[in-house]
């Protein structure tokens, strides 16, 4: 039990690192916690292959809404696995990039919106993310859509 007990606070520690260095922008902690083989994939089914593709993609998130925040709602872990319900809230200060490439201009709003994020560990390193979101709701909490 004591050793499932450290696993549990060990990948906690590693998400919580890793979401405190994209809230800090410290590229290089959040591409060190990267395996250099992960796979991502975002809320819009966008799939990110390797170290460099999943930090380029953390940055255009960053790039589009400032003042991140991560509220941890719930935490769980099994094996390699943690899985973590959040609230993230973010202004919209810039624009938003579609998976076709089009631009959407920033709204200047702020937002609170639910995701779960899965994280596969190997080695205290990412080996696949995967992140869910209603994204009707933050487009609309955004003023991207009517609500």
């Amino acid at each position: 039990n004591s050793l499932k007990i450290e696993r549990f606070l060990m990948s906690v520690q590693l998400f919580k690192k890793y979401t405190q260095a994209f809230v800090d922008s410290d590229w290089d902690t959040v591409s060190s916690i990267y395996a250099e083989d992960c796979v991502g994939v975002d809320p819009d089914g966008s799939i990110f292959e390797g170290r460099e593709s999943n930090l380029a993609n953390d940055k255009k998130w960053a790039s589009m809404m400032s003042d991140f925040n991560f509220n941890y709602v719930n935490t769980v872990e099994s094996g390699n696995s943690t899985v973590v319900e959040l609230e993230i809230t973010g202004t919209m200060t810039g624009e938003m990039e579609t998976p076709d490439g089009s631009k959407i201009p920033p709204t200047g709003k702020t937002h609170t919106f639910k995701a779960c994020m899965i994280m596969d560990w190997d080695n205290g390193k990412i080996k696949k993310q995967r992140i869910y979101s209603d994204f009707m709701s933050f487009m609309a909490g955004f003023g991207l859509i009517p609500p």
